[in-house]
């Protein structure tokens, strides 16, 4: 205790210091703490060159690290939703505090946010890491030690972007784990030691497995041993636990910070949304159709859209009533199939970033969400996409916060919409007619039905995506078949009803397209049935025709609409030459 008393008073005199935290840390089973200095924000100098002088403070004790952090850049992770700085920066860690400003506590809504988006990331890397390490089983077993090699990679890559993102708010999009492990370290510095330069073997190890991620699949020549894969998973394997049970405790700690905040009392003006603020308002045409459950379930949903991925505003698109009419503001085809009410909505993030667009499934209704970012929508106003101009021009506003305002939205450029239309589906096109032709070549010349089923989905995947910005105008930021499906309805029923049709065989052909990608990549699973390849082609072979003809039509309706805006122009000019000089034109 009367060292680290001499160590903050010997730091606070060297280093213009405006609060010291000292936090402890477990890493591999060894207990640790952590010194985070604040340097004072009046301070001119450079961290990298107060580095030294901290290091000169620190000689008494091995117990400690310690990092150097501008106020200004603290203060901006922390409202910015850094877990690692909001449980460092609490009251019970504060050693030493010599500046005037404190820093800003969080609301109970901003460490909710902060829990939700952690396990939004996290639980998707554990996800991806189970299913690698089980291929990694797989292969040891076949002997085929290369292949395992690159499964505990991608399972070590995917756990150290999971904990840089849930936890340190960072994504360094490297394939290298020494760029992982020394990013980790900044904030674990103990971590450093799995480079291990020290340690010749060890090293040479470490860039044996980082080679592996491209040389597994191009390199003839790239052998493992199985003395060396059996050192990498005793190295790797107690460090993946560690980020798992890392990530637990964290989490545990911020639910113990977000329970003693309910008695806390929270500041309107702080806060980005507020139940109250929250004012959802639906036609009442919309109420009659979906009836009291769905609009009850519908405006759940979209309460925690708001608060979840802060909103600035929220349009419906368009919705399939439980009659199965489509009311949308594209025209629809009807049919006469019975089905769960069916919304789209539009979610306009008031951040930089939002979640990826997704579809949520509920008993009483299901809701596709496509969500942007407030700089993503207003890029693609000023350059006059389509889907932002007929949606928020003719959609349905649910939610807009008052203190934004609306859009400012121009006319439309009809040449343009046409001609990127046509430049888009031709080149997508293309791209699913050549992963077609293979899937073709690999069915006729080598009967593997599992390439062929994964050529088939990444050629629906190119023309799903030629077909929606084809049509709608919209740039799917998701494309997995499932969602892409969901939104070419808004083009017309007809192109997700060629997977709804013929009962189990349909399903399980749309089954293995879906998950023909991570069939390949992740583990070994069965090759699809030669039933459920010819159906999945059947199926594709009808999309695609349907495909052609929406296109074709939408080209032919914007060729008109081109016509009319020409028509509209030549009269306001015969208008404005007709009128006589002492009356000028009334016309802008």
């Amino acid at each position: 205790m009367n060292k680290i008393k001499t160590i903050l008073k010997t730091l606070a005199e060297k280093i213009p210091v405006d609060c010291i935290y000292e936090f402890p840390y477990s890493f591999l089973g060894n207990e640790k703490f952590h010194l985070l200095v604040v340097i004072d924000p009046k301070c001119q100098v450079a961290t990298k060159t107060l580095e030294p002088m901290a290091e000169l403070c620190l000689p008494e004790t091995r117990l400690h690290s310690y990092s150097l952090i501008p106020y200004g850049e603290l203060k901006t992770a922390i409202k910015n939703g850094t877990l690692h700085y909001s449980l460092a920066c609490r009251k019970q860690h504060l050693k030493l505090s010599l500046g005037k400003k404190p820093i800003p506590d969080l609301t109970r809504t901003e460490l909710e946010s902060i829990r939700t988006k952690a396990r939004e990331h996290y639980e998707k890397a554990t996800t991806k890491q189970r299913d690698f390490l089980d291929g990694m089983e797989f292969y040891c077993n076949k002997e085929n030690f290369e292949q395992a090699l690159f499964m505990l990679h991608q399972a070590a890559e995917l756990t150290f972007r999971g904990i840089e993102q849930a936890i340190f708010k960072r994504d360094r999009p490297s394939h290298s784990l020494q760029e992982h492990i020394k990013l980790i370290a900044k904030y674990i510095p103990p971590f450093v030691d799995l480079v291990g330069k020290e340690n010749p073997y060890r090293y040479r190890l470490l860039k044996l497995i980082d080679q592996s991620y491209t040389a597994v699949r191009y390199q003839r020549q790239f052998d493992v041993e199985k003395e060396e894969i059996d050192q990498l998973i005793l190295t790797l394997i107690p460090v993946l636990d560690w980020c798992n049970d890392y990530y637990r405790a964290c989490i545990a700690e911020l639910d113990g910070m977000i329970q003693q905040s309910s008695n806390q009392p929270e500041v309107g003006s702080t806060m980005a949304f507020t139940p109250t603020a929250v004012a959802l308002s639906f036609p009442d045409t919309l109420i009659k159709q979906l009836g009291e459950a769905a609009i009850k379930t519908l405006t759940a949903i979209c309460t925690n859209l708001i608060k979840r991925e802060s909103l600035q505003q929220l349009v419906l698109i368009g919705h399939e009533a439980g009659e199965s009419k489509k009311v949308a503001l594209y025209q629809p085809d009807a049919f006469d199939a019975v089905q769960t009410p069916h919304c789209f909505l539009l979610g306009i993030g008031s951040g930089k970033s939002t979640s990826k667009s997704h579809t949520i499934v509920h008993t009483d209704i299901r809701v596709t969400v496509i969500l942007c970012a407030c700089p993503r929508a207003s890029q693609a106003l000023e350059k006059k996409n389509r889907f932002f101009l007929q949606t928020l021009n003719h959609g349905t506003t649910l939610f807009i916060d008052a203190d934004k305002g609306p859009f400012t939205i121009p006319k439309p450029d009809w040449s343009m919409t046409l001609e990127k239309a046509k430049a888009v589906w031709n080149y997508r096109k293309y791209k699913a007619d050549t992963f077609l032709a293979c899937a073709d070549q690999a069915l006729r010349e080598r009967q593997d039905t599992q390439i062929t089923i994964f050529l088939l989905s990444q050629s629906m995947e190119q023309l799903c995506v030629g077909l929606i910005y084809a049509c709608l105008g919209y740039h799917a930021d998701q494309s997995t078949i499932p969602f892409l499906l969901q939104v070419t309805k808004l083009i017309s029923p007809q192109l997700a009803d060629c997977f709804a049709f013929g009962g189990d065989t349909t399903r399980q052909a749309l089954k293995s397209l879906a998950n023909s990608l991570p069939a390949i990549r992740y583990k070994k699973e069965a090759a699809p049935s030669d039933i459920a390849l010819a159906t999945a082609m059947a199926c594709y072979e009808r999309f695609y025709a349907i495909a052609k003809l929406c296109c074709t039509t939408n080209f032919s309706q914007l060729e008109k609409q081109i016509q009319q805006a020409c028509a509209i122009n030549q009269d306001l000019v015969e208008t404005a030459v007709d009128a006589p000089a002492d009356e000028p034109s009334k016309v802008s």
